[in-house]
């Protein structure tokens, strides 16, 4: 870049160096694969009859379903398309961050993985922020179920979606970064 002294002489200017940019996506989306591995695995455990952490399986029903008067787990089927949601959610997150690809065109891909993505974020926002309403909590009020929602199950579903959300805008290609540094 030129430019022009006082005395009209040129100068060459060193190029401003451009800003960097922090992706997040190698961060986020480990963290959501792990999580989301974990959750899977447990459920997969209670499907299989597991009553960890709890001592018996009216205790772990009451932790983990809470509806008024519940005394057994639901079905393992039910608890097996949960795990396998969670593993799905998990593979998802390994492709917004890069680390997983489609055998698809390129625009195919990313529009299938733009949708995809923003579905189970609202899905999981949805979960953290219905969890702590009050007619929600009216519906599902055994402890400890009351207390570990409003403590874990909620807020850590609502940053779970928040991580899709941010790995859905972090995406490659577009006209824009998240916190240019």
């Amino acid at each position: 870049m030129m430019e022009r002294t006082a005395s009209g002489r040129r100068i060459l200017l060193a190029a401003p160096r451009p800003r960097s940019v922090v992706m997040i996506a190698p961060i986020i989306s480990p963290i959501l694969v792990v999580v989301l591995f974990v959750l899977g695995c447990l459920h997969l455990l209670w499907a299989f009859g597991s009553t960890f952490p709890c001592a018996n399986e009216q205790a772990l029903a009451r932790a983990v379903v809470g509806r008024r008067g519940i005394t057994r787990m639901p079905s393992a089927l039910s608890c097996m398309v949960v795990a396998s949601c969670l593993f799905a959610a998990a593979i998802l997150a390994a492709m917004l961050g890069g680390y997983v690809t489609l055998p698809l065109p390129s625009l195919v891909r990313k529009g299938l993985l733009i949708v995809a993505g923003l579905a189970a974020g609202l899905v999981f926002l949805g979960r953290g922020v219905i969890g702590i309403l009050p007619a929600f909590e009216r519906s599902a009020p055994e402890m400890p179920f009351l207390t570990l929602n409003r403590r874990v199950y909620s807020p850590l579903s609502f940053l779970i979606g928040l991580g899709f959300i941010l790995l859905v805008l972090s995406l490659p290609n577009w006209s824009w970064r998240l916190w240019g540094v």
